[in-house]
């Protein structure tokens, strides 16, 4: 069973995502905020990151930053509704595997999740 973290302070989108995942069979952990997305990357050392760039304490990009140090194994999709073409940059430097514009297409996010399922 793959296992995704979804790090995002948007409750309606983690209750959507996760439930969504839940019943494709993923084991599926939420956080809503960076440093609960550090502590979770660090305790469940998921297969599948899905993150926020906007976040209510540390910015995405610091969580990006960490997860491909402690875990780096771990393929990123970084989702953001604030189009800034230098985080973008910035998130593909650090290492992310995906971008989607928020708010996406639910099916747009499962097609990358097992992409990059399929690419471990």
């Amino acid at each position: 069973m793959k296992k995704l973290l979804i790090v995002d302070d948007e409750v309606g989108i983690v209750e959507e995502v996760s439930s969504f995942f839940v019943e494709e069979g993923f084991d599926v952990k939420t956080a809503d905020s960076g440093s609960d997305g550090i502590r979770m990357i660090d305790s469940f050392k998921p297969d599948l990151l899905i993150l926020d760039i906007k976040l209510p304490d540390i910015s995405g990009l610091e969580v990006l930053k960490h997860s491909k140090t402690a875990s780096p194994g771990t393929k990123v999709i970084v989702v953001t509704g604030y189009v800034d073409q230098a985080i973008i940059d910035r998130a593909e430097e650090l290492g992310r595997d995906a971008f989607l514009q928020k708010p996406f297409d639910l099916m747009l996010l499962y097609d990358e999740v097992e992409r990059l399922a399929q690419a471990d």
